[in-house]
């Protein structure tokens, strides 16, 4: 199950004005999950949580880590870190895999240009899929691969352009 982050853009610029403002998102986080945590242990149900704004790819890993659970883990939306990556000047969407590392389980695979959230076919846009899938091939967790794209007839196009790029079969 899809979760999104709690880390936006302007909290980014602002964890450290404050004090404590980075513990008190964690705790807020575990009381609002707290049951749902609970209830995905119990039914073999995995909670991912997906970056939307994070400007840290680190950020989300400690907060999926902090619930100390096998239940919670992490997804990466391609365009999403693009855009990051674009607009606020996060790092490109590779560096997000690396820092997910084996507690990623899941990825939303869709192009863009680092403006928006496009949701474009695979090599529309400028996300460099190389560094992506070499990245990926370090993960041992075997995370979940979803096209995730708005025009649908081109799911087979986009999964075909991975392979002419030779990162996928």
């Amino acid at each position: 199950m899809v979760i999104h982050s709690p880390y936006t853009t302007w909290g980014y610029n602002n964890l450290d004005n404050n004090p404590g403002e980075r513990e008190s998102i964690i705790d807020y986080c575990h009381q609002t999950m707290r049951e749902a945590v609970k209830r995905a242990e119990e039914t073999g149900c995995t909670l991912v949580i997906e970056n939307i704004e994070d400007k840290d790819p680190h950020i989300r890993v400690a907060l999926a880590e902090s619930f100390n659970s096998p239940a919670v883990a992490v997804s990466i939306d391609t365009g999403h870190a693009h855009y990051a990556h674009g607009s606020t000047g996060a790092p490109p969407v590779d560096y997000y895999v690396h820092a997910a590392g084996n507690r990623l389980g899941h990825v939303h695979l869709q192009d863009a240009d680092g403006y928006a959230d496009r949701h474009w076919p695979l090599g529309q846009g400028t996300i460099n899929w190389r560094a992506v899938f070499a990245a990926l091939a370090k993960v041992e967790s075997n995370p979940r691969l979803i096209i995730e794209i708005k025009d649908k007839s081109k799911i087979i196009a986009s999964a075909e352009y991975l392979a002419s790029i030779g990162v996928a079969q």
